[in-house]
């Protein structure tokens, strides 16, 4: 009987699946330095050839990842529920020079400012914009642009948004322009280095076009918006916004190249395109600006 209860016993243990080893020392102090920059690719990337240097630790080094990832997010959920509305935003502003084509030609001042605030559910933002130029004495671009969009986030890729946006361009034709849209979105792309995301919903304009002749109308809106950062530092963006109406339809778009210069401080060059399907007075339909500005983040 004895001998039969050791055969066992042995048999158990034979059988049993290895455990897995600790994590060495060094190795889960590297993990932690990674965790600690608070770059979820290098978190990644360390905790990757930690596994293949260290395979009998792999499940260890899952679990200590795993373990760090939860408490790094439930510290973002508690600072972003303790935020006012007016705590929280991100941005940049930008300053530089431009060059217009179309119904003037000129040289002139660039100036913008993006500011983005991210929250549990909401998504807010604010864009405004001003270009100014002057040719042989006399002004010849003067626009105005500013916006606030606010997304309630379904979930981590879709949400519904509301977007109020106002608009000054005589050189366009118009002297201002309220837009007000509400529709969906949803980030077709959502990866670190690459990000899609598209929206459509029925709009309302109202334009006052330089010939005194007011339009107020109904439109749909499509919009796209993607960044690519290429390599490290550099980053290509293009916006895009169609509003489909029956007087006056219009097209916008940005492309952007962004580089980084040092720390928070960038150079971005970009390109707007502003097509309007039936401007007054003969005007240009296609007017085109190129922008060199300094792009500082904060």
């Amino acid at each position: 009987m004895m001998f039969g209860t050791s055969l066992a016993m042995v048999a158990v243990l034979t059988t049993s699946p290895a455990q897995a080893d600790q994590i060495p020392d060094k190795v889960a102090a590297m993990i932690q330095a990674a965790a600690d920059t608070g770059n979820a690719a290098t978190l990644k990337t360390v905790a990757d050839l930690a596994k293949k240097t260290n395979p009998q630790s792999a499940a260890e080094i899952d679990a200590m990842v795993a373990s760090i990832q939860n408490k790094v997010e439930a510290k973002r959920l508690a600072k972003l529920r303790s935020q006012s509305f007016f705590e929280g935003w991100k941005g940049h502003g930008q300053a530089g020079g431009s060059i217009a084509t179309g119904n003037t030609s000129s040289k002139g001042l660039s100036l913008g400012l993006d500011l983005t605030k991210n929250g549990i559910h909401w998504r807010h933002t604010i864009n405004a914009t001003f270009d100014y130029a002057r040719q042989n004495g006399q002004t010849a671009q003067k626009r105005y642009f500013a916006s606030y969009e606010a997304n309630y986030k379904f979930s981590d890729r879709f949400y519904a948004l509301g977007l109020v946006s106002w608009e000054n361009n005589r050189f366009a034709g118009f002297n201002r322009r309220f837009s007000e849209n509400i529709g969906l979105g949803y980030s077709v792309i959502k990866q670190p280095d690459m990000t899609l995301d598209l929206e459509g919903g029925p709009a309302l304009r109202q334009t006052n076009y330089i010939t005194g002749e007011s339009q107020n109308e109904l439109a749909g809106r499509a919009a796209v918006d993607y960044s690519w950062k290429i390599a490290p530092g550099i980053t290509f963006g293009e916006n895009a916004t169609y509003y489909a109406q029956a007087h006056d339809s219009t097209l916008t778009s940005t492309t952007a190249l962004t580089m980084k210069l040092n720390g928070a401080l960038s150079l971005q060059t970009s390109f707007l395109i502003n097509h309007e399907t039936n401007p007054p007075i003969d005007l240009e339909k296609t007017n085109t600006l190129s922008r060199l500005t300094l792009v500082y983040g904060f």
